[in-house]
């Protein structure tokens, strides 16, 4: 009998470690920081691991079927998980694209208005959409005036090459493969500023669960950032060797991208009125009027109160 009672206090000692926490990403030069974090070591192997898929779309649904614990996924997306039910907190922002995001087009379309009657191919994810809609405003042209041709991000290259596409709505480090053809842009994100924010996603019963290691998470991006400041041309190397560019090729893509920093994602996330409310609003509406929610969208439920704790520790 006195060795059954001790069994309880054996048991609590082999206790199993948890599992680490799973993190979905996919190629986007803003988001080189968190594979930096893991290869210098900051984020180690038994805490999390980043999933490394191939394309956004991908990305988006190993979320949204819970593949993943967290992701890497832009606020339009954010807004349609909100809209579809999925209980989710943003962690951060992670940067915000200022030119990254592009419209490229084959020499022979030299304005945005010779894009009527043409293909263009585009990412089958919320960005996607939401960029042929504000790419068309701009051009002053209706989705009948365009052939629109679903397509992932990692195929446009060849899509191109075989010339079955006219235009392409895409991001870095594809629009820069895309440039390297002979492609040009014709419109990007430069011109919609502070509508697609890149943010770090959490399920909240992963947040409520797990709340200390993912908080741990958050301060080892915004220490990869500090090495990145400290160290740019290691940093550069090595991000730039992940995506099979140069460390100058790095540098150009991710010249289009402003990363956030700790400071500014507490504007952005906390107080009595986030900064990033608005610009959600804006987004939201415009998303709303295209018909890609079905649902209204308040992104006041994916923050949380007490995120500077959190993430400024």
């Amino acid at each position: 009998m006195a060795c059954l009672g001790i069994l309880p206090l054996l048991a609590s000692c082999f206790k199993e470690a948890p599992a680490p926490l799973r993190i979905a990403s996919s190629p986007w030069p803003g988001y080189e920081p968190l594979y930096l974090a893991r290869d210098i070591g900051y984020l180690g192997g038994s805490k999390v691991n980043i999933l490394e898929l191939p394309s956004s779309d991908i990305t988006l649904e190993s979320f949204r079927n819970h593949s993943a614990d967290m992701a890497t996924l832009t606020l339009d997306e954010t807004l349609e998980l909100l809209s579809n039910g999925v209980k989710l907190r943003i962690l951060l922002v992670m940067d915000s694209s200022n030119g990254a995001d592009a419209v490229m087009a084959s020499p022979r379309v030299k304005s945005l208005a010779d894009l009527k009657g043409k293909r263009i191919a585009i990412t089958n994810i919320p960005l996607g959409v939401y960029m042929l809609s504000r790419l068309l405003d701009a051009a002053k042209l209706t989705r009948d005036d365009v052939n629109a041709l679903p397509a992932n991000e990692s195929r446009h290259a060849s899509l191109y090459q075989q010339n079955q596409a006219d235009a392409f709505i895409t991001f870095e480090p594809f629009k820069s493969k895309l440039a390297a053809l002979g492609a040009h842009a014709i419109f990007d994100s430069s011109q919609i500023p502070n509508e697609i924010f890149d943010l770090m996603l959490v399920h909240e019963e992963v947040f409520q669960a797990r709340h200390k290691e993912v908080c741990d998470v958050a301060r080892q991006w915004f220490r990869a950032l500090a090495y990145l400041k400290q160290s740019p041309d290691d940093a550069a190397a090595k991000m730039g060797k992940r995506l099979g560019v140069s460390a100058q090729e790095y540098r150009v893509m991710a010249g289009g991208i402003t990363i956030t920093s700790q400071t500014e994602n507490l504007r952005l996330l906390s107080g009595m009125a986030p900064a990033i409310i608005p610009p959600s609003e804006n987004l939201s509406q415009t998303m709303w009027k295209a018909g890609q929610l079905k649902h209204s969208a308040d992104i006041r439920q994916a923050l949380d109160p007490g995120i500077e704790a959190c993430i400024a520790k």
